[in-house]
């Protein structure tokens, strides 16, 4: 079945800006509250590598790869595991829900069933450390945008043609060209 635990963000800021703070993984440990130490850069198949404290768990290590990537969109982090038990994706997904507004989604999926385990054994300090990542990215984000806005470009109306577009000659079905030396004449 799978466990999924999810933090959800609305934030006051394009989603470009949203992008870019998440896109910088590096920089992570200078603004996230649990992010002690990252190594990554953000491109397909790339390692990555995660310091994270999490209150009452510790310090967590976790070593992946960069799964699958679309900018402005999601970042899915693929964790491999041994066979037997199961597997682990974490993501970092971006909605846009305004011009100036964004959506911000941060979880983990753990599938199988000693992953699945791992998951409901520390499920709620989990979502608290990411509901701290979610609230000091939107903070970051917002103070971003609030300090450099920038003014939507105007919106250009599509141009209406003066006259209908020239007609499609219609195709001779009786023709012989149609059907070659076998059209009816």
């Amino acid at each position: 079945m799978g466990l999924k635990i999810e933090h959800r963000v609305g934030i006051a800021a394009p989603v470009d800006d949203v992008y870019a703070i998440i896109a910088d993984i590096n920089a992570w440990p200078e603004w996230s509250p649990i992010h002690k130490k990252t190594d990554a850069r953000l491109s397909f198949g790339a390692p990555i590598h995660l310091e994270e404290y999490y209150e009452g768990l510790g310090t967590w290590e976790t070593d992946g790869f960069i799964a699958d990537w679309t900018p402005l969109s999601h970042i899915h982090v693929s964790v491999p595991k041994p066979f037997y038990a199961g597997t682990l994706v974490r993501y970092f997904e971006f909605d846009i829900l305004s011009d100036t507004g964004a959506g911000f989604s941060i979880g983990a999926m753990f599938n199988g069933y000693l992953s699945e385990r791992e998951g409901k054994r520390y499920r709620s300090l989990i979502r608290t450390g990411f509901e701290a990542f979610g609230e000091a990215l939107k903070s970051k984000a917002e103070a971003q945008f609030a300090a450099n806005p920038y003014t939507p470009a105007p919106q250009v109306a599509k141009a209406t043609p003066d006259a209908e577009p020239l007609a499609k000659k219609k195709p001779n079905w009786r023709g012989p060209k149609l059907f070659g030396p076998f059209g009816s004449k």
